[in-house]
């Protein structure tokens, strides 16, 4: 009778045994199984990269000049760090329906430009009006 116990209790230990061995194969091959494939865009502009960046960390405009974003066109709008073509013609899109931007807070306002690209573009721009502005 002795063994008949000893036999089951052996039993038992080694179904547990394998039972933790499956489990601890399936949660490894679950976790570690999963391979995580990461592509970057080739057509993606060195600005369009910066999205994100800390501000502080950007490079000074080459031009050495802030961009009126009352008078600027679609490639002087493009080389401000984050906006690429896409979002300098929303730009102009939203000048051309809502007339000059009264405040460069007011690029918020454009569909694509919220506080953090702001954040980032905001050192860059000016609204300062010109000739062609105030006659309108």
């Amino acid at each position: 009778m002795k063994h008949l116990k000893f036999a089951w209790l052996l039993l038992a230990l080694v179904c547990i045994f394998f039972a933790f061995c499956f489990g601890l194969s399936r949660g490894s091959s679950a976790a570690g199984g999963a391979q995580r494939i990461v592509t970057e865009k080739t057509d993606v502009s060195a600005q369009e990269r910066l999205i994100g960046a800390d501000p502080a960390a950007l490079p000074e405009r080459s031009l050495g000049a802030v961009v009126n974003i009352n008078t600027a066109d679609l490639e002087e709008l493009s080389s401000l760090p984050g906006i690429g073509q896409t979002l300098a013609q929303r730009i102009l899109d939203y000048r051309e329906s809502h007339g000059s931007f009264s405040c460069i807070e007011a690029l918020m306002k454009v569909d694509g430009i919220g506080e953090g690209r702001f954040e980032m573009i905001r050192n860059y721009v000016t609204v300062e009006e010109n000739d062609e502005d105030s006659g309108s």
